[in-house]
């Protein structure tokens, strides 16, 4: 069983265009793509991946930043293109700071992943209807986004020229107004967490070198916080064999009891008494026999010494 969903974290406004972007890649009818967006004018660029090796990526993304500038910030998750030492390198030269997401969280990536399901729909109706995809990206770009003005107009200060019929005068540079984009931000904003936070819960808090349980693939095992991230709820943690991981508060859970974790625990499967389900993997302290273990419902148990070999 999972954590309930905790309320949503308000995101940094950004303050003008192009300072901070999101990326990510996808698959659409067998090939790969890639997509970077800009958070403050929701500008979308999207590139068509001969592979999908971190040089590959890198490339591209010189390419859209030769056009649109180098943005301050970069968020991405931690697919291998992301992560390597290749794209660090980038990072470096061309001064900007990279930020992952959370692994297993992709809400923390929620921007890049709502710019890819707003491509792949553009993509899908182009093809239904045998039109040139790249007008349906330039329509995209030059459609107004709340009432405000066009992706194209926030991040260029001017609309882009296309089929629909305009006046030399409409083509004109003009600056949208910064202030105005702010507070449509933080109207923006408002309304998603009021929405977002029906039902939500705050987890409480947990602290570095706190004994806890970390979810791994539907189970819980056991953990130690070692650091808290600057970004929100992301935490290292460490098992009982020392590896280390990042992991969401979603996927943390306070232990109900203080148990404390060393290397020298051992697992132990407990199994039902038909040995076909395991039911519970614990780590334990003492491999001795009057070892303590939990029950299906989490309450410690100890055997009766008549009991006990």
């Amino acid at each position: 069983m999972s954590n309930p969903k905790e309320p949503m974290v308000q995101g940094t406004i950004p303050s003008r265009p192009w300072e901070m972007v999101a990326t990510d890649l996808f698959q659409w009818e067998q090939n790969n793509y890639l997509v970077v967006a800009d958070y403050y004018s929701r500008y979308i660029e999207v590139v068509k991946l001969e592979n999908t090796t971190s040089r590959t990526v890198v490339n591209h993304m010189k390419s859209i930043f030769a056009r649109h500038g180098m943005p301050s910030v970069v968020r991405s998750d931690n697919g291998p293109q992301y992560t390597a030492t290749e794209y660090k390198q980038f990072a470096q030269k061309w001064n900007f700071e990279h930020q992952t997401s959370s692994p297993y969280y992709p809400k923390s990536n929620g921007f890049a992943e709502k710019a890819v399901q707003i491509v792949k729909r553009l993509l899908s109706k182009a093809k239904q209807d045998g039109k040139d995809p790249y007008l349906s990206l330039l329509e995209y770009r030059n459609t107004p986004i709340g009432n405000v003005a066009s992706p194209a107009q926030i991040l260029m200060s001017r609309r882009l020229r296309s089929h629909l019929p305009t006046t030399p005068n409409q083509l004109q540079p003009k600056v949208v107004d910064p202030e105005r984009m702010k507070e449509k931000f933080e109207e923006k904003q408002r309304k998603q967490k009021r929405y977002y936070d029906r039902g939500s819960t705050e987890l409480p808090a947990v602290q570095e070198g706190e004994a806890v349980r970390v979810q791994v693939q539907n189970k819980w095992k056991p953990a130690v916080i070692k650091e808290k991230l600057k970004t929100p709820r992301s935490y290292i943690i460490q098992t009982p064999n020392g590896q280390r991981f990042r992991r969401n508060r979603n996927h943390i859970r306070k232990q109900k009891y203080g148990v404390q974790i060393s290397r020298q625990w051992e697992p132990i499967e407990y199994f039902q008494s038909d040995g076909a389900r395991e039911v519970r993997e614990e780590q334990v302290s003492e491999p001795s026999s009057g070892q303590y273990y939990k029950t299906r419902s989490g309450r410690l148990s100890k055997p009766p010494e008549r009991y006990q070999a």
